[in-house]
């Protein structure tokens, strides 16, 4: 059975449990600004439709946000059509280029087109291109949009709806717009490495809530606590070998080939990328490749008076600037020190006029308080706004910049651990702790939730939105990957519907809403599957017995789970057709061991096996991305060659080991180096190999749940 049968199953499950969303726009993600219903008929989503762009507007790429590679009204509508085909199997789909106006008789129809006299506007009044209208009738439906990018989010909402009432929408009109044009989220990729797939598939999600910005912090370090060798990268691959000192762990880089295809991906979506590159703080990874660059009161932080200070930070962006595929960027500029603020006020300015000489693009920078007297940061940077200890966001605004609101009180995020901040953010603030005193949902206009007067209105101008952070404070070693995105799924959604409307307007979603949709929409979001979803007719996913396959047989073992996922056994190893088993899972191997350290099973996000403890005994450990982690405080036995029963359970809370029946222990990583302060790991259940050197497997089942 493939996925896509499976999710048809669902929706018609949906359908029986929410049965009145047939007729009533259901609670979208997030809300439209206005829906008029039509003579209670309703859409059904036939085994047929087909699409239609206005042949006048298909090449079209109007677009007035910050990207500069903005794909076109066609390449939009064809996105469109293959997420109906992923959403909805049953229905097949054409499209074409033509006159939108023309009848196409009998068959369902949805068209798209272009319009400037819709008039939609952000909630300052400026002018949006992101603005759509959605006219739905029983066997038509129209999307006009503002700009190519507001058809597209009229998809958005057009999908919603049909998951959420299992393939039906009603009759009706739909007029929306977002509110702020910023809404987005940042993830810090300098302090741990993300595959690039996996920041491809957080646009891709992201974008199923119409968040609008992917900022992404390129370069960091960890604390470095007096250690100079502290951990620090930056993950952009030069290819000026006068910088070849900056990368010195390539295969932890991007290249230029991939961070493009990577910015077009997220634009196929609606997502601009808005790259960092930190300076002059927060860069010991330059001070590692330049020492004589550091001050030397802490390494993190570059001196600017040293001559080859600020030329050796502008051959950085030269280098990098032609890859940037935004009308924006961001310098960092993050936590210097106040006692040099001139130094950083001139610098600031410097690289905004060398960045928009050399490329034509503005720059912002994390809102720094840099007291002098003297000299000030230019007001053609924005300032993207975190704590009130760095800076006063109202303030900023009336005295002429551009502010985005980042505000750490709801929307930082460390991951695994932290005494300032949570590990995913704040539902309970985030829609009933606007104010300390009146509650009420957060929207970018909130900075200060014990004191109304440090908010600006929804209406001021400056006020350009908000993105929401996720740090990786304690580096490569506290989390896998994917965890992130555990991190940050149901976060998402909240801040992206707070910028698309805000708190004020009366149709804003509430939190009741958001609670009865969410679940379904995450679990549809279409072109990723960061959840490792695999589906199953039932709650054994896999199920493969070797018990009478001798050890050195070749050839195919049938999957005795009813699913059809037959595997090949080729040297002792099986090859399945699947990768990795999202959370919920319990996996069973049972297998003769080898008595050494080595691999039992293999998958694209992590792999599990066995390894070698420092007294010499034998653990069960996983690895992802080049980083094992032993369970360190269970020994497999003096007789390991032995046959033995591992069970694996994973949620994305931890996971457990059982050894032979027993409790063996949970894999937990040491956040702080030193075995004192832990944390639990959740890691995927690898899937895509079974077996290794001197091992002979009789038994593989994973089933879904715990």
């Amino acid at each position: 059975m493939n996925v896509l049968a499976a999710w048809w199953r669902f929706l018609l499950i949906a359908v029986v449990l929410i049965p009145a969303l047939a007729l009533d726009l259901p609670p979208l993600v997030p809300a439209v600004h206005r829906y008029d219903a039509q003579g209670g008929s309703t859409f059904r989503l036939p085994n047929h439709i087909h699409i239609v762009v206005d042949e006048n507007d298909a090449h079209s790429t109007k677009d007035n946000g910050l990207t500069l590679i903005p794909p076109t009204l066609l390449d939009f509508a064809q996105t469109f059509k293959t997420d109906i085909e992923t959403l909805f199997p049953h229905t097949s789909v054409s499209l074409a280029t033509g006159d939108v106006q023309k009848s196409s008789g009998d068959t369902a129809t949805i068209t798209f087109a272009l319009s400037d006299s819709l008039n939609t506007t952000l909630a300052d009044g400026t002018p949006t291109s992101e603005g759509y209208e959605l006219d739905v009738g029983p066997t038509r439906i129209q999307i006009t949009g503002a700009g190519s990018k507001g058809a597209f989010w009229a998809t958005r909402t057009l999908l919603q709806g049909l998951v959420l009432s299992g393939g039906q929408f009603p009759s009706g009109k739909v007029a929306d717009q977002p509110d702020w044009r910023t809404r987005g989220f940042m993830l810090d990729v300098g302090r741990q490495w993300y595959p690039i797939s996996f920041l491809q598939d957080l646009c891709t999600y992201a974008s199923w809530f119409k968040l609008s910005e992917f900022h992404v912090h390129l370069s960091d370090n960890v604390s470095p606590q007096g250690n100079f060798n502290a951990y620090a990268r930056f993950r952009l691959r030069p290819e000026d070998e006068a910088l070849a000192g900056l990368t010195p762990h390539l295969n932890e880089t991007y290249s230029r080939e991939e961070f493009d295809a990577f910015q077009a991906g997220c634009a196929a979506r609606g997502v601009t990328v808005i790259p960092e590159l930190e300076s002059p703080g927060h860069a010991l990874v330059i001070t590692q490749w330049k020492p004589e660059l550091a001050l030397s009161t802490d390494p993190s932080l570059i001196n600017l008076t040293v001559p080859d200070a600020i030329p050796t930070i502008k051959s950085i962006w030269k280098e990098f600037l032609p890859w940037f595929h935004t009308k924006q960027v961001s310098i960092g500029a993050d936590e210097y020190n106040a006692s040099l603020a001139d130094d950083y006020n001139n610098f600031v300015n410097e690289m905004s006029d060398f960045i928009g000489r050399e490329s034509g693009k503005t720059i912002r920078l994390w809102g720094t308080r840099e007291p002098s007297n003297r000299t000030s940061v230019s007001k053609n940077i924005t300032v993207q706004h975190w704590d009130f200890g760095d800076d006063d966001p109202f303030e900023l605004i009336r005295s002429g910049y551009d502010v985005i609101n980042s505000e750490d009180s709801f929307q930082y995020i460390v991951m695994k651990q932290s005494g300032s901040f949570p590990q995913s953010l704040n539902q309970t603030r985030l829609w009933d702790g606007a104010n300390v005193d009146t509650g009420g949902i957060w929207d970018p206009h909130v900075f200060d939730r014990g004191n109304a007067s440090n908010n600006p209105s929804i209406t001021y101008p400056r006020l350009k939105g908000a993105i929401m952070a996720a740090w990786n404070d304690h580096g490569p070693t506290a989390s896998t990957f994917l965890e992130a995105f555990y991190a940050l799924k149901q976060g998402l959604p909240v801040v992206a519907s707070a910028g698309w409307q805000a708190a004020s307007r009366p149709n804003h979603l509430t939190h009741d809403q958001f609670l009865a949709a969410y679940p379904t929409l995450e679990a549809a979001a279409p072109g990723q599957n960061l959840d490792r979803r695999v589906p199953s007719k039932g709650a054994v996913v896999v199920d493969y017995d070797l018990t009478h396959v001798r050890p050195s047989a070749s050839g195919i073992v049938r999957d005795q789970s009813g699913n059809g996922y037959d595997a090949r056994l080729v040297g002792g190893v099986l090859h399945t057709p699947l990768g990795s088993k999202g959370h919920n899972y319990t996996l069973l191997l049972r297998a003769k061991l080898g008595g050494s350290p080595g691999t039992l099973l293999t998958g694209p996000d992590d792999s599990f096996g066995l390894a070698a403890l420092p007294d010499g005994g034998l653990t069960l450990a996983f690895t992802s991305s080049n980083i094992t982690y032993l369970l360190s405080n269970f020994t497999l036995g003096p007789d390991s060659a032995a046959t033995r029963e591992i069970v694996l359970t994973g949620s994305e809370g931890g996971t457990s080991a059982f050894v032979d029946g027993e409790h063996a222990g949970d894999f937990q990583t040491s956040i702080d180096q030193t075995g004192n302060n832990l944390a639990a790991m959740a890691f995927v259940a690898p899937a895509q190999t079974v077996g290794g050197k001197d091992v002979r497997v009789e038994k593989f089942v994973i089933w879904d749940g715990i």
